[in-house]
């Protein structure tokens, strides 16, 4: 499709057109859109604010990679996946929420949005990429929905003001690293659903002062703990694990 300003085939938005993309501060998707592609407005530093339609059902890889000035961006409820490292780097990026059709999150979709402070995810997602919330340094608390059964690795990693966090019993599993370097963490129940904590779980979490592991957990990983500077109580209730 003939766009001035967009580059648009068969629905999915490519990019900018010719050099609009390091000069645009405010950008109106149009309703002809589906898909925004991969990479589609990487690297545009000057963007401030995107609104997106809700003709758009999936945002693709990198997206929005190193939009270092993003500060708004409403995600309609017509989509239904974002995928991997969409808004990466997007360092001025304050407040997201999530619409109630997003089923997945994808791998680093949001990791070094450093500003990041308010995410709500809504009880429709079950799956959350490794390393999705990875160096969201401003982001204090995080409810993670009882749809999800996995934290998978690095998902919270150098969260480091994260004081929070609600683990529901639907989790089975948390993977290597998931909440490694979060230094300001406080408080973490690790339900009866838990079977697994992996390597370096709660690694540097040096705020970290009570910790109660259940007897439903059956392997604690190398290092799950290390580094708990402030770690002063620790209760396991299983007699034997791996």
């Amino acid at each position: 499709m003939k766009n001035d300003i967009f580059r648009i085939e068969d629905g999915t938005l490519l990019g900018f057109n010719k050099n609009i993309r390091y000069c645009s501060k405010n950008i109106i998707i149009p309703d002809t859109v589906t898909n925004i592609g991969s990479n589609a407005f990487s690297d545009c530093w000057g963007l401030k604010n995107v609104i997106i339609p809700n003709t758009v059902t999936s945002i693709g890889n990198s997206a929005f990679y190193r939009c270092v000035s993003l500060e708004n961006i409403i995600i309609p409820d017509s989509v239904t996946s974002i995928e991997e490292f969409t808004f990466t780097d997007c360092k001025s990026l304050k407040n997201v929420i999530i619409p109630d059709s997003v089923t997945n999150i994808g791998y680093g979709t949001f990791s070094s949005c450093e500003s990041l402070k308010n995410v709500i995810i809504p009880n429709t997602v079950t799956s959350i990429g490794c390393g999705a919330f990875s160096g969201c340094e401003s982001l204090k608390n995080v409810t993670i929905p009882d749809s999800v059964t996995n934290i998978e690795e690095f998902t919270f990693s150098y969260c480091k003001n994260l004081k929070n966090v609600i683990i529901p019993q639907s989790v089975t599993s948390i993977g290597y690293g998931a909440f490694y370097g979060c230094n300001n963490l406080e408080n973490v129940i690790i339900p009866d659903s838990v079977t697994n904590i992996g390597q370096d779980a709660f690694s540097h979490c040096k705020s970290l002062k009570n910790v109660t592991i259940p007897d439903s957990v059956t392997n604690i990983g190398h290092n799950a703990f290390s580094d708990c500077t402030n770690l002063k109580n620790i209760i396991i209730e299983k007699e034997d694990f791996n």
